[in-house]
């Protein structure tokens, strides 16, 4: 009896682990960076250090436009953040190597460079992934970042664990920040209330 219940235990532990993607699966980079075309809101990020996931909080909503550059692999993000109530533009463009996307923004004359690439995810998802470095006050700061947009600014359940689980196998904060995703800036070409 003790064997049948060992081998009915194994067979379920297999099941159990067939259903459930290893990280190498998790974690495969995006092949169609076309996917990353278009508009997006910011719905969730992590960090693997407190401080970069804290520094998150500073930015209440935001969305952003990525298009491609003609006849290059290169592409313009054109972004709007919502910090401390205010609505900030902005746009960066990217260079890449090989599987390497390099994104460098620039806030109150700081620059914030991002290298990562994206990673596969769920329909309607972008998912960046970062080693982002910044200096501030003469001392750089570094962290490995995990970012997640979406078309809607909603997700389901299931893909939230899956995203869950991704930063577990890259070895980030199991912490993500969750930003509004309904109370965003007006795109820049949007008129703005008076």
């Amino acid at each position: 009896m003790f064997v049948q219940f060992c081998f009915a235990l194994l067979a379920l532990s297999s099941l159990t682990a067939a259903s459930d993607p290893g990280c190498d699966e998790l974690i495969k980079p995006l092949e169609d960076r076309s996917k990353v075309y278009g508009k997006w809101i910011f719905y969730a990020a992590t960090s693997d250090n407190e401080e970069e996931l804290n520094s998150y909080k500073i930015t209440s909503s935001s969305r952003s436009k990525v298009s491609p550059i003609p006849d290059s692999d290169e592409f313009i993000m054109h972004y709007v953040d919502k910090i401390e109530g205010n609505c900030v533009y902005g746009s960066a463009n990217s260079s890449t190597s090989g599987n390497s996307t390099k994104v460098v923004f620039h806030f109150n004359s700081t620059a914030f460079v991002h290298v990562g690439n994206y990673l596969e995810t769920c329909a309607e998802c972008v998912l960046w992934s970062d080693e982002a470095s910044t200096e501030v006050n003469g001392a750089v700061r570094k962290s490995r970042n995990l970012y997640l947009f979406t078309k809607t600014g909603k997700l389901d359940p299931s893909d939230q664990e899956t995203l869950k689980k991704q930063a577990k196998c890259l070895n980030l904060l199991p912490d993500f920040y969750f930003p509004e995703t309904t109370n965003l800036c007006p795109e820049e070409s949007e008129p703005t209330a008076a």
